[in-house]
């Protein structure tokens, strides 16, 4: 990649200037007045033009991932409690990407906090109107265990599935912060 001096890129940005924001009049022009400068791209015009006017300067950063670079603030920490204080079960993400800050700072925050995830384990809820129908089940298992005696070795219990009142829901991914 061409490296350019200050000069050049001024030059650059006056010819943009003079090609009322045209890139490739813009190269023409800048290639007719100065015949020994190299342009590597004709977009080059414009994103000088772009970053001179949203930062005041020529420089450009490499490594710019769209997201401004952020600060610890008192104002950024108190966005990312209160986030979590909204939506216990939201991720650190989630809260990057409404706060725009790196998931990084999340976690620092939430640890400093002493907030940790932990994983959701969903259990039957019993109310009143359950105890009926699990007295009578209970009553007819007894029952069938007096006329059979093997009658529990010929019942099958087991944990593949997990029913809820809500319907099936996978809890694998279920983290909240308390």
């Amino acid at each position: 990649m061409a490296t350019y001096n200050n000069q050049e890129k001024a030059d650059m940005h006056f010819m943009y200037g003079l090609a009322n924001e045209n890139d490739l009049e813009a190269e023409r022009l800048y290639r007719q007045r100065f015949p020994r400068r190299h342009v590597t791209d004709q977009k080059l015009f414009e994103r000088l033009h772009r970053c001179l006017s949203e930062t005041g300067s020529f420089v450009t950063s490499m490594h710019d991932a769209g997201r401004s670079r952020s600060v610890r603030t008192p104002q950024v920490v108190e966005d990312i409690l209160q986030g979590v204080r909204d939506r216990p079960d939201i991720s650190t993400r989630e809260v990057s990407r409404a706060v725009n800050v790196p998931y990084s700072i999340v976690w620092r925050v939430l640890r400093d906090e002493r907030l940790h995830p932990y994983h959701v384990q969903k259990v039957q809820a019993l109310i009143p109107a359950d105890y009926a129908p699990l007295v009578e089940f209970a009553h007819w298992f007894l029952q069938q265990l007096t006329a059979q005696p093997d009658f529990s070795a010929h019942a099958l219990f087991t944990d593949e599935s997990t029913f809820t009142r809500e319907g099936n829901s996978n809890t694998h991914n279920l983290h909240v912060f308390f």
